[in-house]
């Protein structure tokens, strides 16, 4: 399935936008953590993410999630994350955990829990990424399960539910005419239209 232009410029605009934000909320990250304690400020962590359920929401094609993860989280490294390459490098396997949730219904569903499951499960990769790089013994059993099951509640609510709103919200301003996601709305109108006026 091919890129069109439009849709290549409107990926890098939007990794560029979420990058730039990532970069904030890493800055926000360390004061609020300093406060509640790292597993506290964990329910940030789907902010994080959000820019593979939008690209995939708008886009509508395979590898839109990846790329725009990879991406906006190239863009938070380059403008000086204190995360260093670790933005990188998690950004990759949180981007194909969101993937997985497109390409589980075959890229054909983007409905808010499609979007929802490519937050929660870009939350997965995340902790795939820290087990590799800190190692098995660097949590507790319990310690993982509480780290893991706020990543994934964080990224599906600030990651996918947040991401929906948001394209949502742009759809109706008709910003977003030239794309797949009002391109499906309007052939579903019509079908409505059509079964209507049998």
């Amino acid at each position: 399935m091919t890129w069109k232009m439009k849709e290549i410029v409107l990926t890098v605009i939007l990794a560029v936008a979420c990058g730039v934000i990532y970069l904030g909320w890493s800055t926000l990250w360390i004061p609020i953590s300093a406060i509640v304690g790292p597993m506290g400020a964990g329910f940030m962590f789907g902010i994080w993410v959000i820019a593979s359920p939008i690209v995939a929401y708008i886009i509508r094609k395979p590898g839109a999630a990846l790329i725009a993860e990879v991406a906006a989280a190239a863009v938070e490294l380059l403008t000086g994350s204190h995360f260093g390459l670790t933005a990188l490098l998690v950004g990759v396997f949180q981007g194909i955990g969101s993937e997985f949730a497109f390409a589980l219904f075959r890229y054909k569903r983007y409905n808010l829990f499609t979007l929802m499951l490519s937050g929660a499960l870009a939350g997965v990769g995340s902790m795939i990424y820290n087990l590799i790089a800190n190692g098995f013994g660097f949590y507790t059993t319990d310690v993982f399960l509480i780290t893991l099951g706020i990543h994934v509640i964080s990224g599906a609510i600030l990651g996918g539910w947040l991401a929906k709103v948001v394209v949502d919200s742009h759809a109706k301003t008709g910003v977003l005419e030239q794309y797949e996601i009002m391109k499906e709305k309007r052939k579903r109108e019509n079908v409505n239209v059509n079964v209507s006026g049998m």
